[in-house]
This record gives structure tokens, sequence and C-alpha cells, in this order.
């Protein structure tokens, strides 16, 4: 009965979200339809009313849209909400269509999920944030963050691991989409009724993964307090200028992967001055050297002369390979299903825009044989 209902509630929200792509009031759809009064609308969009098969008939027809699009379990239409960080040079049909893509990619992972685990724990973790909150105290949260993960002294090496283990939001690594030279979609947070996902561009430096991967860590916890806008700038040039929740962001980012322990234990007092020296800092810690900067001026460690110097030197070659593509608990959960019966490869490839081969390809990655034929 639960899953019913589930199910009913997410065929509202495409009829929702069909309506108002198309302008449609819930008074024309209701007279469209023949209904008795609006609120028989309201109660579908809402999941208190189910569709009958011949009203989803009809609905997809009146909006333009397949039936697929009502009842495919991946789609997330009308539920998801996205916060890209991209260059200003992207253009928005471009992050339109990626968002559709990665959508896909959410929606078979949370029905993976509730396949395996049941409906996701509705008591999420929160940081007890607002927007008017100081920087120190999104610090002071982060610092707090970092033992309870006992993420200990280089905090970037097991972030993304704790982060799923212990925080239950999932991330996944994917591969930049096609797109001209300057262009890039570094990261985004996507926050569902039940879930959210963290995404990282795989091919990045190893620091700059690191960053947003904590700067999102951010936005997952406090999205219903401080819900963030569509899209921000990933080019550090535009960060001043932006908005105090991505200013929040960055100062609990900074904290997480630099705390005061850390910088206790790898700085030492006399060679404060020492760009060279500050930069192997900031490769200890796998950070780049710029964030290193202004988390030192921020604190007084450094002056402004050491810091603008520390800033222009260059983030030295990946400190490990790039993750593997997605995430080892995604690529499990999706080849226990299709070697289960219970996905079809052609299905799953086709929801993560792979080939068969593409696949096979994702398992070998992740150490697993490919349970199908090619």
């Amino acid at each position: 009965m639960e899953r019913e209902n589930l199910a009913q509630k997410r065929i509202g929200y495409r009829v929702k979200a069909a309506r108002e792509s198309h302008a449609w009031t819930q008074e024309r759809l209701t007279e469209e339809l023949g209904l008795n009064d609006r609120q028989s609308i309201s109660d579908i969009e809402n999941g208190k009313r189910a569709l009958r098969p011949e009203e989803l008939v009809r609905v997809a027809a009146l909006l333009g849209r397949d039936l697929e699009y009502f009842i495919d379990p991946f789609a997330l239409e009308g539920e998801a909400q996205f916060s890209w960080r991209a260059s200003p040079t992207v253009a928005g049909e471009t992050l339109a269509v990626f968002e559709l893509q990665a959508g896909g990619w959410i929606g078979l992972l949370r029905w993976l999920r509730e396949g395996e685990q049941g409906r996701a724990n509705p008591l999420k973790q929160s940081l007890r944030l607002s927007s008017r909150s100081s920087f120190e105290d999104a610090q002071d949260r982060a610092e707090g963050l970092v033992r309870t993960l006992e993420l200990g002294l280089v905090p970037a090496e097991r972030l993304s691991e704790q982060i799923e283990k212990e925080l239950d939001i999932p991330v996944l690594f994917f591969d930049r989409p096609a797109a001209r030279e300057g262009e890039s979609i570094s990261g985004a947070t996507c926050h569902l009724p039940e879930l959210g996902v963290i995404l990282v561009e795989r091919n990045e430096s190893e620091a700059r993964r690191n960053y947003d991967l904590a700067h999102e860590l951010f936005h997952a916890l406090t999205w219903d307090a401080m819900t963030p806008g569509r899209r921000e700038s990933n080019a550090l040039s535009q960060r001043s200028g932006g908005k105090r929740i991505e200013h929040l962001a960055d100062n609990f980012a900074a904290a997480l992967l630099m705390p005061l322990a850390s910088l206790e234990h790898f700085l030492s007092p006399e060679q404060a001055s020492d760009i060279h020296y500050l930069a192997a800092v900031a490769d200890q810690l796998r950070v780049s050297p710029v964030a290193l900067a202004w988390r030192l001026y921020n604190l007084k460690r450094i002056g402004k002369e050491t810091c603008e110097a520390l800033k222009k030197q260059r983030q030295r070659a990946p400190f490990t390979h790039r993750p593997k593509l997605f995430s080892p608990t995604f690529a499990g959960m999706l080849h226990r299903a299709i070697d289960q019966g219970r996905l079809s490869s052609r299905k799953a490839a086709r929801t993560l825009g792979l080939s068969l081969p593409g696949l096979a390809g994702l398992f070998a990655e992740h150490g697993l044989e490919a349970p199908f034929e090619l």
C-alpha cells in the first residue's frame, strides 16, 4: 500500500509539472478533464487522489506528454530542485539538458535505494544555521562535523566516504558534459523531499573536487533553511559578489577541509611567510593554495601580502587518481538489480546515457563483472 501511495504521489508531481510547463491553471485542467471542481486537480497533484487509467491517458494527451513521463519510476520532474556550480559561459539551455540527464541518474539511484533499503530516513541531518548566522557559526559547525565524522587531520581524504556512510547523502561523481573550452559544470546539490544528493565532476583537480564536495555538503545540510539559487558561478573571481548563502557555504567548506586542529598540526608559525612552504601545506591538506590563502588570511594567520602571493601559486598535479564513475555504492546496487532481474540492462544503460558496452565498462571500473551478455 505504501508503494502504491508513493507512486500516486509522484504521478501527482508529474501532473503539476506538466500543467505548469503548459501554463495552464488548475481550473483549466479541471474543465478540460470534465471534473466537478478544482479541488480534484489539487488532490491529484498532492497525491491525495489517484488518477484513473482513462484520466491519465486524457491528461497525457491534453498536456502533450507520453504516458512514460507520468509513470517512469526514475523521473524526477516536479520533485527535484537543483543548485548548480557552473561557469558563467554555460548556456541555460545546456544546463537544462544536463540537469535532465542527471535527474535520470538520481531517479535511478532513488529507485535502487528504495528497492534495497526502503524509503530514506525522514530525520535528515541539519546544521541548524540560517541566513542570519555568522560566518563564524558556519565555521564552528564545520569544525564540529570534522570531529563527528572522525575525518582526522586531512578531512578531504575520507570526506566522500563519510558523507555517504554517516550522513546518508549519496555522492555521485560524473564526467563533464561536452562543452566549449572554458565552460564547465563542476558540481551540484539535488534536493528531493526525502533525499539529498551531491554531484561532483570527477575530472577536476582533486583540490577543486574536494572544495566542491564540501561546498555542496553545506547546501545539502541547510537546504530547507537556506534554499540556494538554481545556479552559482564556479569562477573564483566572482565569489566575492555572491549571495550570503554562498559566502556561508564557502566559510563552511574552508573550515571543513582546513580545521584549526589540522592547521595547528601542519603549520609552523616560523614559516608562515614562506610561500613555498605554505603551498606544500596546501598539498598536504589536499586543497588549493588559493583556498589555504583565504583561510589563513581570514584567521589572521597571514597578512595581505602573503595572502596575495600564495594565491598566485599554481595548483600542483592531482594528488590521486580520479574517482570511479558515480560511486561504488551506486554501481553495486545497480549490479544487483540487473543480476536479480529487477531491472533490464538496456533500461539501465539508457537511463545513464551509456551503451551496453559502456555499462559493462562502468561495472569493470568498479571491479564487477557485467551481469548481462553483450
